[in-house]
């Protein structure tokens, strides 16, 4: 089975080789670590927003959403979602964040000025990992349970597609300049490449063992797999959809943010409880951070040179600064945390 360190273990990846190393569930309690003081003018008591600076963690045993204010690293409130939640993506030219409830089958709308849920859509079964083209009023949906993506259009709050991927389907990432989705699919070793205008599968990419999370650099026409199974991440030439090159890293690797301006991707890795830091120059691994236990998320903060990760078994994030690549704050959040997305 495969190493799953995602809080819940999905359905579908029974069927994956049995050589995959075999899946770690989480422990811990259900309470909220949340703060809920208010912060200097930035973010009221309950997180609604006085200005962005704000990152949104998906706390998968508590069913909420922590939101910390980037400039104090303090969290500043909760927002209740759905059962089991896992996946996060905002728009943040419409001031939405969108949330997968895996056990609920949903996707919460949360309104980013009021830090408020405004709905939930129906998906398809065990929604993971989730993206959104703010430009095409898209946000694209992998549903791992049913082996689909889904296809909501964020004006009207309604699936308008579904689209069949490859097995156990499970992170998802946009190129918007493309138009194509990329889509990680755990039980066949593959990625699907969705065309965002027709909604069709025009290529499947065979990748490492087991792919989790991919992170697409629109600039540099690459997106990078992480392999958990296989210990590796792929890199694959999105200008015609061939693999490239397969990097090392740390133990069972599995989110994935890159940093454009740095020229840097970060990985979490979940069996070692450490960020591989790769410099996408040269596809090269210059140094490692150690985070908290089963890092799981990473989301970056380019403007402030932050790298904000999910500890999913310390129920915290680590902030990393990316001039020393150091830890400079944990920050207590709420049940095995496992999404983050920066606002």
């Amino acid at each position: 089975m495969v190493a799953l360190f995602a809080g819940i273990l999905p359905a579908a990846t029974a069927q994956a080789s049995t050589s995959h190393p075999s899946v770690r569930t989480p422990t811990g309690g259900d309470g909220e670590g949340a703060g809920s003081s208010n912060e200097e003018g930035a973010e009221s008591s309950n997180g609604s927003a006085g200005g962005r600076h704000r990152a949104y963690v998906v706390n998968q045993g508590s069913n909420t959403v922590s939101v910390i204010n980037t400039k104090t690293s303090r969290a500043t409130g909760t927002i209740p979602v759905g059962t089991t939640p896992f996946g996060i993506a905002l728009d943040s030219r419409h001031d939405h964040a969108y949330v997968t409830n895996h056990d609920s089958n949903t996707v919460s709308v949360i309104n980013t000025k009021t830090n408020k849920v405004t709905g939930a859509v129906p998906v398809g079964t065990g929604p993971f990992g989730i993206a959104v083209d703010d430009k095409r009023r898209r946000a694209y949906v992998a549903n791992e349970t049913s082996g689909t993506v889904s296809v909501i259009n964020t004006f009207t709050k309604r699936v308008i597609g579904t689209v069949t991927v490859g097995g156990s389907p499970f992170g998802i990432d946009v190129d918007r300049s493309r138009g194509r989705a990329y889509v990680t699919n755990i039980a066949s070793d593959n990625v699907s490449v969705i065309n965002t205008a027709t909604n069709q599968v025009t290529a499947t990419i065979s990748v490492g063992n087991a792919p989790v999370g991919v992170a697409v650099d629109q600039n540099r026409h690459r997106a990078y797999v992480t392999n958990q199974g296989s210990n590796t991440v792929s890199v694959i030439n999105t200008a015609n959809n061939t693999l490239t090159s397969s990097i090392p890293v740390g133990s069972s690797p599995f989110g994935i943010a890159l940093c454009s301006w740095y020229g840097r991707a970060y990985v979490a890795n979940q069996g070692a409880d450490t960020v591989s830091v790769i410099k996408t120059a040269n596809n090269t691994v210059p140094t490692s951070t150690p985070v908290g236990n089963a890092p799981t998320g990473v989301a970056i903060d380019s403007h402030r040179g932050r790298v904000y990760v999910t500890n999913l078994l310390s129920d915290n994030v680590s902030v990393i600064n990316t001039a020393t690549n150091r830890v400079s704050a944990t920050i207590r959040v709420g049940s095995n945390p496992s999404g983050v997305a920066i606002l």
